[in-house]
């Protein structure tokens, strides 16, 4: 009952018709990763327990400290799904791609649920410090503009997970451009060539970037991760012809690829130059995995990844708020456990919350024709309004006349 009634109100939609539940559940393990490490941040600075050992050398607190990666993660699906109408028209004969059409849906799509959850924060964070309204101003500002790293180079004051949104508009402003690629007829060279591009901007970042930097924020950062979305996107046109087969190898090879992801975290090099390609492995099997994609595809899972945008936007103030009443709750002195115990309290409220925002807010924004919808009602409550003022003015009449 609760299945058949529930999941339907929280089923993400898609302008296109096209459905891909993979992707979905990819989303589901990146926000996974994402959540825990800002949990695993709060829980070994806020929590009052005295650890029996330093945290940072706990197992599990060393297992999702490398959470953080969840975001490259998040880079790859976005380059996959960008990639993929533009793919289509050059690799499979698809209709061409309107720019209008495209930055209007960037637009309507992503930017009310985002300056919704901003102003939010800010109205929030101004209540709290008004002697601060003025500099709150001036980075909420920046944020909306998706302009905060280049201004200030960190995080947003906001909502600091914002810099990667930003990086992912500088990616949706280039992503047509970059598509241009797939015109390119030979297979093997189109390949090559998104290849050398990946390998040459690990090199320049390894050699030259700074992380926390205008640089380090910026595109030029990350652009081999949403490369290896284009490159999934190749593969599943032209490869899979969008029916990618299941092997029990893939799962294996999945298996295989994600030791090579967690072995690269080790070195800054080929964390750069190797993760993105170990990631496309693994998402590849993801694909054409059987367990991976059925434990991936599963309803639950599918509609938890569909949310990841909106829980993204509310985890972080959520947990920072959330947190401040639960961490005085300890089991032990073992990080471990209290971590467990944390995520339990935080977590179901972060998605009974989210769910909500989700369903009112980001949902409806999916719709492709809701700003023409949402202005039509507009008018239609004007115009009841109007009509109500005028019958106010007018004296009604008895009938008998006077």
């Amino acid at each position: 009952m609760i299945y058949d009634k529930l999941l339907p109100r929280l089923t993400r939609r898609t302008s296109s018709g096209r459905f891909i539940p993979e992707i979905d559940g990819l989303r589901f393990v990146a926000i996974a990763l994402v959540v825990l490490f800002h949990l695993r941040g709060y829980v070994a600075e806020r929590s009052p327990a005295e650890w029996a050992a330093p945290a940072e050398t706990h197992i599990v607190a060393r297992a999702t400290e490398v959470g953080h990666f969840g975001v490259q993660l998040f880079f790859i699906i976005s380059g996959f799904v960008l990639a993929l109408p533009f793919a289509t028209r050059y690799l499979a004969d698809g209709p061409r791609v309107s720019l209008r059409s495209y930055f209007l849906r960037r637009l309507t799509r992503l930017e009310p649920p985002y300056i919704i959850a901003m102003t939010g924060f800010f109205v929030a964070l101004a209540a709290r410090e008004a002697n601060n309204v003025a500099e709150l101003g001036r980075h909420y500002l920046a944020s909306i503009a998706y302009i905060h790293n280049l201004i200030y180079e960190k995080g947003s004051l906001i909502n600091v997970v914002a810099w990667s949104l930003e990086i992912e508009v500088q990616f949706y402003i280039l992503a047509p451009l970059l598509g241009l690629v797939f015109a390119i007829r030979s297979t093997m060279w189109r390949r090559a060539l998104i290849v050398a591009a990946s390998a040459i901007l690990a090199l320049i970042q390894w050699r030259y970037i700074i992380p926390e930097s205008r640089a380090g924020l910026s595109l030029l950062n990350f652009g081999q991760f949403f490369l290896a979305g284009f490159l999934l996107a190749d593969v599943f046109l032209v490869e899979w012809r969008q029916r990618p087969v299941t092997r029990w190898s893939w799962d294996v090879v999945a298996l295989l690829a994600t030791l090579a992801m967690v072995m690269s975290w080790r070195n800054e090099l080929s964390e750069r130059l190797i993760f993105p390609f170990a990631a496309l492995v693994a998402y590849m099997g993801a694909f054409r995995g059987p367990v991976l994609r059925r434990a991936l595809t599963n309803p639950w899972i599918t509609v938890t990844g569909g949310m990841c945008y909106t829980i993204y936007l509310l985890h972080y103030p959520f947990i920072s708020v959330m947190g401040a009443r639960t961490a005085a709750f300890t089991m032990t002195r073992d990080f471990g456990l209290n971590l467990l115990l944390q995520t339990l309290l935080i977590v179901p409220a972060l998605l009974v919350v989210s769910a909500l925002y989700f369903a009112l807010i980001e949902r409806p924004c999916m719709e492709r024709d809701w700003p023409r919808r949402f202005a039509r009602q507009v008018a239609a409550v004007r115009e009841r309004t109007f009509l109500r003022w005028l019958l106010d003015l007018v004296p009604l009449r008895s009938g008998r006349g006077d």
